[in-house]
């Protein structure tokens, strides 16, 4: 287990990934409580799906910049969402409130993943169970691995990156920012997947994809432009 951490502050709510996020960081530093902040407004029901040994609580972003921003602890936060295209919109929008920056973010990283010695990662980078780093890779900020996944040698791997379940990535591979790799596709030598992609699951990528795109199959081909991408930008010009 590594150095012991007794909060981390969740930036952004979502059920699903709330889970595993307060189960490896607990596994990896021993935390059991958590603060969520929400960006949208969500009902503040009980939170689904949380150990009942871990204590969370839910805030509202208008709430903290209004009463009580002196009463967080910002050293120890980390996403609260795991999508490659909503990760940025959290990170701009509580940035632009809350003054939360890069350094600000904790990376999680599951005991029994292996992470290469000769490799390096950027702050808020959150690695499952069974989830592989070879050596010489360069990770990005806010990437989210997941558990099975294995990015190869000599790899790049650009900010807010998601490796689905499974997903694994050869050698030489540059993968663009914020771009999502689905649940058992693999990436096969010396490949670049552009920036804001989302290639399907099972999908095997063996040419180039340029960005903003959407592809899938085997071989893996390009379908369309990424709508949810065009969302994104939108939402970020708001903020």
């Amino acid at each position: 287990m590594y150095k012991k951490i007794s909060e981390i502050i969740l930036l952004g709510f979502s059920p699903g990934s709330i889970s595993n996020i307060t189960e490896t960081a607990f596994q990896s530093f021993g935390c059991k409580n958590y603060k969520i902040i929400k960006n949208i407004d969500l009902p503040d029901d009980d939170i689904p799906f949380i150990h009942e040994h871990f204590s969370c609580n839910l805030y509202r972003l208008e709430e903290i910049q209004k009463d009580h921003p002196e009463k967080f602890d910002f050293l120890n936060v980390h996403f609260g969402v795991n999508h490659s295209h909503i990760r940025p919109v959290i990170f701009e929008e509580f940035k632009k409130k809350l003054n939360i920056n890069k350094n600000n973010y904790l990376s999680i990283i599951h005991p029994t993943s292996v992470f290469s010695m000769s490799s390096s990662h950027n702050e808020g980078f959150f690695a499952e169970e069974l989830s592989i780093v070879s050596s010489f890779c360069e990770i990005g900020f806010g990437v989210n691995i997941k558990r099975g996944s294995s990015i190869g040698h000599h790899s790049k791997i650009g900010d807010y990156v998601s490796l689905n379940p499974g997903a694994t990535l050869s050698g030489f591979i540059t993968i663009g920012e914020g771009t999502e790799i689905g649940t058992g596709a693999t990436v096969l030598h010396n490949v670049t997947i552009g920036k804001n992609c989302l290639i399907g699951a099972g999908s095997v990528v063996t040419k180039d994809i340029p960005d903003g795109m959407i592809a899938y199959g085997n071989p893996c081909s390009v379908v369309r432009e990424n709508e949810r991408w065009m969302k994104t930008q939108q939402l970020l010009q708001r903020i």
